[in-house]
């Protein structure tokens, strides 16, 4: 299967030199949705899309779900944040834009997608899908803790694009402090794709028609994530009692702790250390596509006699 990076960015090298980390730019490549209106209807009409997958809104606020959701008894209880279809649907007539978040946890040609781009870019990658009617903004100005490279699937939308965080106690979500000026205003059309870096503030607005545009975030670790790597490295392995019964057990776990951790410290490098960060931060329950599905244990149950 050839690589699917290509597909959304050209030429890769070019890429992460010119553009990673470094300057938003809008790619002419045209790659392939996995996800379209039909898609999201199916979803919405299915019944079992739910809250905190789906989300209504607007750049003022995060709609209260209960407006949107509906409840359904199940065993005998009550079991609510169920999508309601006909209030969906009023809520993007009135303006707000409707977020199907982590779409590959559901959706299996999104799920295939984002394990590619995942191994391909040794990251977490999550999926996020966006429908927004002409005039409405999801979200004012904000930061995302992640680079983001979006599809334009259908309508048009107009993006601002601003500068990225001076210093590395940065904040995600809105902005309220001044972004400098813009640094990329653009009008998204079906099969374009727009790269934000990480940190990076934008907004958006939709234009003409109905937008829908998948969003892949790329994940990065931060100093939590290294710390907790650090604390796996060093102690992986070790077998020491959980409970101590005394204090002569309790010193004797200690000593030989500190001993694994010195002996081990002196051989960890910082590469490792980066890499066996992202390594867990990559471990997510996505469904597998490549294990046998019920269509085929039935084929086999049948031809079996079963």
């Amino acid at each position: 299967m050839p690589a699917e990076l290509p597909l959304w960015v050209g030429d890769v090298s070019t890429f992460f030199a010119t553009y990673w980390r470094r300057e938003p730019f809008v790619f002419d490549t045209a790659p392939y949705a996995p996800m379209d209106i039909r898609d999201v209807d199916a979803a919405l009409a299915g019944g079992l899309l739910r809250t905190p997958h789906l989300e209504m809104t607007t750049a003022e606020e995060r709609i209260d779900p209960a407006r949107y959701t509906t409840s359904r008894e199940v065993l005998y209880q009550q079991a609510t944040g169920y999508a309601d279809h006909e209030r969906v649907l009023e809520f993007l007539k009135g303006g707000a834009t409707l977020l199907l978040r982590n779409t590959e946890h559901w959706h299996r040609p999104t799920a295939e997608l984002v394990r590619r781009m995942s191994d391909e870019l040794d990251r977490r990658v999550e999926a996020f899908f966006f429908v927004t009617p002409p005039g409405g903004q999801g979200l004012a100005l904000h930061r995302d803790d992640a680079d983001v490279l979006l599809l334009q699937v259908s309508g048009n939308k107009q993006w601002t694009v601003k500068g990225g965080p001076s210093r590395g106690d940065w904040q995600i979500g809105k902005v309220t402090e001044d972004a400098g000026p813009a640094l990329l205003e653009t009008t998204l059309s079906p099969g374009q794709v727009l790269y934000i870096p990480r940190g990076y503030a934008h907004s958006a607005v939709g234009h003409q028609g109905l937008s829908l545009h998948l969003s892949l975030t790329v994940r990065e670790v931060g100093t939590p994530h290294l710390v907790r790597a650090l604390q796996r490295l060093l102690v992986h392995g070790l077998r020491l009692p959980g409970r101590p019964l005394d204090d002569e057990t309790l010193l004797a776990g200690a000593a030989t702790l500190i001993e694994a951790v010195r002996e081990r410290i002196a051989t960890v490098e910082p590469a490792d250390l980066l890499r066996s960060a992202r390594e867990a931060q990559r471990v997510q329950p996505l469904n597998d596509h490549d294990r046998a599905d019920l269509t085929a244990f039935a084929a086999g149950l049948l031809s079996h006699g079963g």
